[in-house]
């Protein structure tokens, strides 16, 4: 008859080793469970951190795209007269300078002929210098004409 003690050596062991094998089992089971439960709070974190990331990305992204729309917009809005400005200063420059270059030329040229030249009440006049020049009469090409005669320094 069984008291509810083993008493054999091997039901003894077989006993230990059921016990030995639940007890393992309900480790196992509850190290699984906080394995389950760990790696489910890991990866809704790491979830949570991604959406966040990708979240704050896509708004400084937009953000700065906006910012960039607005640039090329407004750039878009000034750079045709700041181009046709450029244009018109440029030409207005390059008269200007061709303007001061020929009577910067006229004018020592006619220093150098020994003619000086005088504005005055709208007209122009030259006057000879009697130590370098000479007016004269000449005949070109079958015509008589004045002509003004250097003479050699």
């Amino acid at each position: 008859m069984k008291t509810g003690k083993p008493t054999r050596l091997s039901e003894k062991l077989n006993a230990e080793l059921d016990t030995i094998r639940q007890d393992y089992a309900a480790s196992m089971a509850s190290q699984l469970e906080r394995f389950r439960t760990d790696l489910t709070a890991i990866a809704s974190d790491a979830r949570r951190t991604i959406e966040s990331d990708t979240r704050r990305f896509l708004n400084e992204n937009k953000s700065l795209f906006e910012m960039r729309t607005k640039q090329v917009r407004s750039w878009l809005t000034i750079s045709p007269w700041v181009v046709s400005g450029l244009i018109v200063t440029g030409i207005a420059s390059m008269m200007a300078a061709s303007w001061l270059w020929t009577v910067l030329l006229t004018r020592s040229e006619l220093t150098e002929l020994g003619l000086i030249r005088i504005e005055q009440a709208g007209q122009t006049w030259l006057m000879l210098n009697p130590d370098s020049v000479a007016l004269s009469r000449c005949t070109l090409a079958g015509k008589t004409n004045y002509c003004i005669k250097i003479m050699e320094r």
